[in-house]
């Protein structure tokens, strides 16, 4: 009767190993998971690899945005935007009006060098992209309603010096946050900095 009991056991188990065998399931169908992962990478890496002429494009963009980024600087230095400084000694508006439609300006080139570089890009590249491009989206989106804003505030007839430079540095958070996605995708396409 023990020997019965072992015997069913035993068979059992091996048509239990026999059916998974024969499904494809097993020890080795988890190893396989991790290759289709790897597949995809590649497969994505593929895709995101930009051409010499994504690369030119990108390297225009990178160059407006540094531009956008040393124009906003221009308009005061690392103090200008401390409240401190702000509260005691004053601030000159004098460098916002002087400078304020090179500023629209450079950023206005930072935006069409970066529609440029869109529509280099194929249709795979811009599908893998997305979630930094809707960001870049939203991005703009803020800048354009950030100059809208100093724009309101310079033309008041009183403008607030304060709002001013809590605007100025807005703009200069959002250029630095559009810095960083297109870092992250030239980083994405293997486009060195």
């Amino acid at each position: 009767m023990k020997k019965m009991k072992v015997l069913a056991t035993l068979l059992l188990s091996a048509t239990a190993s026999l059916a998974l065998a024969q499904r494809g399931g097993g020890i080795h169908s988890f190893g396989d998971a991790g290759h289709v992962f790897a597949t995809a990478d590649s497969r994505r890496a593929h895709v995101l690899e930009a051409t010499d002429e994504e690369r030119e494009a990108f390297a225009h963009c990178a160059a407006a945005i540094e531009a956008a980024r040393e124009t906003g600087r221009s308009l005061g230095d690392d103090t200008y935007w401390n409240s401190w400084r702000y509260r005691h000694l004053g601030y000159d508006l004098d460098p916002v009006y002087t400078k304020k439609d090179q500023l629209q300006s450079t950023l206005a080139e930072m935006t069409a060098a970066h529609q440029q570089f869109l529509e280099v890009l194929n249709q795979d590249q811009a599908t893998e992209l997305r979630s930094n491009l809707g960001k870049l989206e939203r991005l703009q989106d803020d800048l354009n309603s950030q100059i809208s804003q100093l724009n309101d505030e310079l033309n008041a007839a009183k403008p607030n010096a304060f709002r001013v430079s809590t605007r100025l540095f807005g703009i200069g958070k959002t250029i630095d946050k559009w810095r960083s996605q297109h870092r992250k995708i030239a980083k994405e396409m293997s486009i060195p900095r």
